[in-house]
């Protein structure tokens, strides 16, 4: 058996789903606020610095195109602003400070070096403050002295603390608000997951009250368009087919316990009654010729009906099977002149007739097991010559309707109470319950009848005969091709078909 794969985060696998849910949804809020306030924040300090370098550049430009000879107690040439330090650092080793310095910082001069000015080239760069204590943005150029001073270095720059400020300040902020937002989303997250969840927990309560035993639970239904509604149809049909499965298991289980009761019910008296005779015998009650010959053959008829009630049990445990049969063409037409014929045989007192249904009599072509449809027909004969009084009549109706092919078989008898209509195609079923089983049969045969044509995927069924008695009406599918069909054969000839006693 292979081994379960251990969860990487076992802390977060024993989580429920709404809180893993709404774990993820946090995260990623706050995967987005921190990628949103970074990108502020450096499009912020990016647009402040250019703002800055704007403004040296400009104080530069200014100060090259003014007068560069104004004395040291001027406020500022034309064009510096007073917060923005400015010095000439001329090649002779002096220097000239330009404007006023802005506080007690200024940019650590040792980081304009000519390789800076030469590598930046008239473009502001950062430097160090002076004494290390914030940073400053500059700008360095050479300027020409036309008043004898000699050439020197321009220093125009701009300490960058206000930027930092603005910046700081605006990251507080965004923190701030980002803490806030993220608060708000997990309550938020929680409540519209839970509200999600709701449908998944319905299921959970359903499940449980299936596992108690209660089959008759389904899960509300959802609109099909979502996830939880597709769940929900998949499972009340799951569900549905397992309560159809317990109940066909219930159903066969009581179908099973009821057999075996009636099956040893019924064996128990053919038992008894060989069993008695032979104690009989063995203690000499029975002595004489007669006496003896009488025994034997009670108990050679007891074991013949024994003999035939096992048969018809196999029988039925080879249909409950469901195993595919053979099939062919059989025509009911010639089927039922044969039962006609050996009922006629049995029972000379009976008409028994063969007519049309609706139309003169006609081959009649379904496809089946021939065996077993003879045996439908000859059980339904049988059945009403056994529950009929004598020289009552019997007719065996044939022919084709709407891709069947029927058989009636129609007793003038007492016929059938409505309420044991439903009931006498059960198995030991007994319309009159005070019936001997010597004259009322096993009990089985129409239950054969019904197995038999439902194997053949056909119908059975029971109604009164106009006038008195019962109607069993059997219908199976005809042959799909009729060109297919072998040609009728008539065992009897024409006339045995057609031919009907008078009464």
């Amino acid at each position: 058996m292979p081994e379960l794969r251990r969860p990487r985060f076992p802390r977060l696998a024993q989580l429920s789903l709404r809180d893993r849910l709404v774990a993820v949804l946090v995260v990623l809020a706050l995967a987005a606020l921190a990628v949103t306030g970074a990108t502020a924040v450096a499009l912020l300090r990016g647009e402040l610095i250019s703002k800055v370098d704007d403004q040296i550049v400009a104080s530069e430009r200014a100060f090259v195109g003014g007068p560069q000879d104004a004395p040291d107690t001027s406020p500022a040439p034309r064009g510096l602003p007073t917060s923005t330090f400015g010095i000439v650092i001329f090649d002779a080793g002096f220097t000239r400070l330009l404007g006023r310095q802005v506080g007690t910082s200024a940019p650590d001069l040792d980081e304009v070096t000519p390789r800076a000015i030469e590598q930046h080239d008239g473009r502001p760069f950062t430097v160090d403050a002076d004494g290390g204590s914030g940073r400053w943005r500059v700008v360095a150029v050479r300027v020409t002295d036309n008043h004898g001073l000699g050439d020197g270095t321009l220093v125009i720059g701009q300490s960058l603390a206000g930027v930092q400020d603005t910046v700081t300040r605006m990251a507080v902020l965004l923190v701030v608000v980002g803490l806030s937002v993220l608060v708000l989303v997990g309550l938020l997250g929680w409540l519209v997951v839970r509200q999600a969840l709701r449908p998944l927990r319905r299921v959970e309560d359903v499940a449980g009250a299936i596992a108690a035993g209660d089959l008759t639970q389904r899960v509300p239904e959802h609109p099909t368009s979502t996830e939880v509604g597709r769940l929900s149809a998949a499972l009340n049909e799951m569900l549905a087919q397992i309560e159809r499965a317990f109940a066909a298991r219930e159903a066969s289980e009581e179908r099973m316990r009821r057999f075996v009761a009636d099956a040893s019910h019924e064996l128990r008296t053919p038992l008894a009654a060989v069993r008695g005779y032979a104690e009989l015998y063995r203690q000499g009650a029975v002595s004489s010729p007669d006496d003896v010959a009488s025994a034997m053959r009670r108990i050679e008829d007891e074991a013949t009906r024994m003999g035939g009630l096992v048969d018809d049990l196999l029988m039925l445990a080879r249909l409950d099977e469901q195993r595919p049969g053979r099939r062919s063409p059989v025509d009911l037409t010639v089927v039922a002149a044969d039962v006609v014929q050996d009922a006629r045989a049995l029972d000379t007192s009976r008409t028994v007739s063969l007519v049309g249904r609706g139309a003169p009599v006609q081959p009649t072509v379904v496809l089946g097991d021939e065996a077993h449809l003879r045996q439908v027909v000859t059980n339904l004969v049988a059945n009403a010559l056994r529950h009929t009084p004598p020289g009552t009549p019997i007719e065996l109706a044939v022919g084709p309707d709407a891709g069947y092919g029927v058989l009636e078989v129609r007793d003038h008898g007492q016929g059938i109470e409505p309420e044991q209509v439903h009931q006498v195609f059960e198995r030991f079923f007994r319309a009159d319950a005070s019936r001997q089983r010597a004259s009322g049969g096993s009990g089985l045969g129409l239950a054969i009848v019904a197995a038999i044509v439902a194997a053949h995927h056909g119908q059975v069924g029971v109604s009164q005969t106009p006038g008195g008695g019962a109607t069993f009406a059997v219908r199976v599918p005809v042959v799909p091709d009729p060109e297919t069909a072998t040609p009728p054969r008539f065992t009897g000839g024409s006339q045995a078909v057609s031919r009907v006693r008078p009464s």
